[in-house]
């Protein structure tokens, strides 16, 4: 079975503004504070894209989108969460954006049970929004990283054993 490979055109804006090659460990210290010094209110910017997430899951389960649709558009989504979520100093978000990422961008096809663990993943991103649970959230963001990375090992050992299984009776 062939894997469909996404090529994805680099952008060269931001080396066209900076140049290339070395870059001063003064500029790097002005670029680190205007992210510390940051004010920007984050949460309608993830609730747009968290919206646009549920409409997307939702759409495949009315079976409007096709699962095969709807995960690139899934893939896109959580992909801007993971890159904005921590410079904005929402960690965990982050961090459970890149694990549910590298689940997505991992399996070769998507299925109901991948969607439901897509789905329980917006509802936890939505809950740290509206709760407004920033940084890494200590033993509370271990957890649900821990509880993330456990449902897509499960989702994958049980897609190994069906696919054992399938392998048997052939």
């Amino acid at each position: 079975m062939k894997k469909r490979v996404r090529v994805i055109k680099a952008d060269y804006l931001l080396k066209d503004k900076i140049g290339s090659g070395h870059v001063s460990p003064e500029k790097i210290k002005e670029c680190e504070k205007i992210i510390d010094e940051l004010d920007y209110d984050f949460a309608p910017y993830a609730k747009d894209i968290l919206d646009r997430l549920f409409t997307c899951v939702e759409k495949t389960r009315a079976n409007e989108m096709a699962l095969e649709e709807a995960k690139p558009e899934m893939t896109d989504l959580i992909m801007q969460i993971k890159a904005t979520a921590p410079m904005c100093k929402y960690d965990l978000m982050g961090n459970l954006a890149n694990i549910m990422l590298n689940f997505l961008e991992s399996m070769e096809t998507m299925d109901q049970h991948a969607l439901e663990i897509v789905s329980a993943h917006h509802k936890t991103l939505a809950t740290l929004i509206n709760k407004d649970m920033r940084g890494d959230c200590g033993a509370i963001g271990e957890q649900f990283e821990k509880e993330l990375t456990s449902a897509c090992e499960r989702y994958y050992k049980i897609k190994k054993t069906a696919a054992n299984a399938d392998e048997k009776t052939s």
